[in-house]
């Protein structure tokens, strides 16, 4: 007597079990891949906001922003009978007197509003120095390659292709306010409006 035949499952039965059976699982490869792209993604969005916050205007009155700077009156009695330009590094900038009378013409009146000062970018228009005061010459004198400038930032010597660049100044209840967003281009080499030689012995 032959013995009873046992019944064979069918494939499909057989995958649905296996189906059930098994946990559901992530792959390594997966694992890796979606860790991978998390990786990349977090990394541009911490250039993406580095780079945001170079290049936005800075909200604390630095540099590309409207600056206020002080009092009218302590500026003005810091600079005055023969002190040296205000430094404001913040701003990147210099802030000297501007005597009116000695510019009939009225070609820095625009950027002063009429205040009696004037704002110099310190950054020197050849190649990007930082440009000093010099306390002997009284004038600016820039220690890379010798450009010079007098106390209003007019181009008096050296390679640079202009006088100093400016900001636009004014002043408003009593408080000296600058704005550095934008850069005014500084006057040609042949555009020297201040009658002044320097004092004393150059610096560089």
């Amino acid at each position: 007597m032959s013995p009873p035949a046992t019944q064979q499952p069918s494939p499909a039965s057989s995958s649905a079990a296996r189906t059930r059976r098994s946990p559901a699982t992530v792959g390594r490869r997966d694992f890796l891949r979606v860790s991978w792209l998390l990786g990349w993604l977090g990394t541009l969005a911490g250039f993406g906001g580095a780079s945001l916050a170079f290049l936005w205007p800075s909200l604390r009155g630095g540099f590309g922003a409207v600056v206020d700077i002080g009092a009218e009156a302590e500026i003005r009695d810091g600079i005055t009978g023969g002190q040296p330009p205000l430094a404001y590094p913040a701003g990147r900038l210099w802030v000297v007197p501007y005597e009116q009378e000695l510019d009939p013409d009225g070609l820095y009146a625009a950027i002063t509003s009429g205040s009696g000062l004037m704002a110099l970018y310190h950054k020197c228009p050849h190649l990007g120095c930082r440009v000093p005061w010099c306390d002997t010459s009284r004038w600016f004198e820039c220690p890379c390659h010798g450009s010079r400038y007098n106390r209003w930032g007019e181009w008096q010597g050296g390679p640079a292709p202009r006088g100093m660049d400016r900001f636009a100044l004014t002043v408003e209840e009593g408080r000296v306010i600058v704005d550095t967003s934008s850069v005014v281009t500084g006057p040609s080499r042949t555009a020297a409006v201040l009658d002044q030689p320097a004092e004393g012995p150059s610096c560089v």
